[in-house]
C-alpha cells in the first residue's frame, strides 16, 4: 500500500494474515483457507469457496501447478473486480483485475521465488514433497508443512490481499 497505514487497516490486514494462519493450520487446503479468510472479512459468495476445494496443492495436490494460496487469491481477486456474466460480451472487462492480479503474483514471486506449489516448497523446505506419496506427505508434515510453513504463506497471501482490496476501496462485512 502507498503512505503510512492507518491502525484500523494494520489491524485489519493482521487479523487477515492470523485468520489465513490459522485456517490452515486447523483444515488445510490453502486455497479454499484464503477464500475463507478473506471471505470473514469481505463479502464472497460462497460459490468462490466451493470452487476454491480443488486448487490446493499446485491443482489437485499435484505440486505442479500454480500455489493454491496463489490461486485462492486470484478467485477473490476476480470475484470482486472481474467480468461478470452481464457484462460478458464487453472484452474490455476482461482485463479488469490483471493490474492487481499482476501485483499479488509479484509479491508470490518476489518473496517465493516462483508461484507452483513445487517452487514455493523448494524456498521453503529446500526440497518439494509430492503430497500423493504418503510417505513423501508425511516427511512433508514433520518438516513443518501444516506447523507454521504453509500456514505462514496462506497469512501473507491473506495480508496482501486485504492491502489491494483496501487500496481499491473494496466494502467489507457488515457485522
Amino acid at each position: 500500500m502507498e503512505g503510512p497505514l492507518s491502525a484500523e487497516n494494520a489491524k485489519l490486514i493482521e487479523q487477515a494474515y492470523r485468520r489465513g494462519y490459522e485456517l490452515e493450520q486447523r483444515y488445510y487446503g490453502c486455497a479454499q483457507c484464503v477464500v475463507a479468510a478473506i471471505q470473514d472479512i469481505y463479502p464472497i459468495h460462497d460459490s468462490v469457496f466451493r470452487a476454491a476445494t480443488s486448487l490446493c496443492g499446485g491443482i489437485a495436490s499435484s505440486i505442479e501447478g500454480p500455489c493454491g494460496a496463489f490461486t485462492g487469491g486470484v478467485l477473490v481477486l476476480s470475484s470482486f473486480f472481474g467480468r461478470s456474466r452481464e457484462d460478458y460480451a464487453d472484452i474490455t472487462q476482461l482485463r479488469r483485475p490483471v493490474p492487481l492480479v499482476r501485483v499479488y503474483w509479484d509479491r508470490f514471486k518476489s518473496v517465493y521465488g516462483g508461484d507452483t506449489c513445487r517452487q514455493i516448497q523448494m524456498h521453503l523446505f529446500g526440497q518439494a514433497y509430492r503430497f500423493l506419496d504418503w510417505n513423501e506427505y508425511q516427511a512433508y508434515e514433520e518438516a513443518g508443512g501444516h506447523d507454521d510453513k504453509c500456514p505462514d504463506v496462506v497469512g501473507r497471501a491473506c495480508a496482501w490481499l486485504v492491502e489491494l482490496l483496501l487500496e481499491h476501496k473494496v466494502p467489507r462485512r457488515i457485522r
